[in-house]
């Protein structure tokens, strides 16, 4: 949803495109064609997310050994009680991590609230996005499976309501896939628009005010809008397919569309009809 910047990345590395300007959120971009087509599984993120979550866990000790004398000589009843509630809250955190990563992989349902998850996963996805890198993953296999974590917890919250629905498109997908996309959607959606970045696709949805937002983007710029938007409206989201690298004729899967439309037009027909 964010839009792509007109800034040249300097220094075009050998594989690159040098037939387009690729704003700075690409400047890491190798020409890896493996990130051309993306179709990254849940666990992926689940696995970095848990990963995150052990690295902050093992940390604590170490906090807890730098405070400890301190609190200690204020009082060693507080210093007990505060240590012991530390081990609990860690490993009740951990428990819990673990229950819904096994709940949502394996039964495919949630046991927190859709709001909760959101938040959780937010916050995780930058050191996830850090703990990829180090692993030889790159940000746009961990932002793909990001979002396809991120549709499943807004696909599964019980105040979803798709009357009003916006569909945001980027300006690098080709006309074909337009097209038909247009075809597909046959009046379901409030409108259909084009944004050429972040800013014009607030402006809209500030207008519009839409109950639901569904987005096809490059994984970049659909994590940035996510981060903008999804506390405030549900966002669903597919990534786009790049098979001339970024920001030039990029296509989506028809059959993934077919299925987030299914959903959407399932979820509007057990409601009330309230679209103005």
């Amino acid at each position: 949803m964010n839009g792509h910047g007109e800034a040249e990345t300097g220094g075009v590395r050998p594989g690159k495109p040098r037939d387009r300007k690729l704003g700075d959120e690409w400047s890491d971009w190798k020409g890896d064609e493996r990130d051309q087509l993306v179709e990254e599984k849940m666990t992926t993120f689940f696995f970095l997310s848990a990963g995150v979550v052990l690295i902050v866990v093992a940390l604590l000790p170490v906090l807890w050994y730098l405070v400890k004398p301190r609190i200690v000589l204020l009082s060693p009843l507080v210093a007990a009680f505060a240590e012991r509630a530390l081990i609990v809250s860690a490993g009740t955190l951990l428990v819990l991590l673990a229950m819904e990563g096994i709940a949502v992989l394996k039964c495919g349902i949630s046991f927190f609230p859709y709001r909760v998850m959101e938040g959780f996963l937010l916050s995780v996805l930058p050191k996830a996005i850090w703990l990829g890198g180090k692993l030889g993953i790159s940000r746009d296999r961990v932002g793909n499976s990001f979002i396809r974590v991120h549709n499943f917890f807004t696909r599964s919250g019980s105040g979803l309501d798709p009357e009003r629905l916006l569909i945001l498109l980027p300006r690098c997908l080709k006309k074909e896939a337009r097209s038909m996309l247009v075809e597909k959607v046959d009046g379901d959606a409030l409108k259909v628009l084009t944004v050429a970045g972040g800013e014009e696709a607030r402006e809209a949805i500030r207008e519009l005010r839409p109950t639901l937002i569904l987005a096809l983007a490059c994984e970049r710029d659909l994590m940035s809008g996510i981060k903008d938007v999804a506390d405030k409206i549900p966002v669903l989201a597919i990534p786009n397919r790049r098979p001339e690298g970024p920001c030039k004729n990029t296509d989506f899967s028809a059959e993934e569309l077919d299925e987030m439309l299914g959903f959407i037009r399932m979820s509007r027909s057990r409601k009330p009809s309230r679209r103005s």
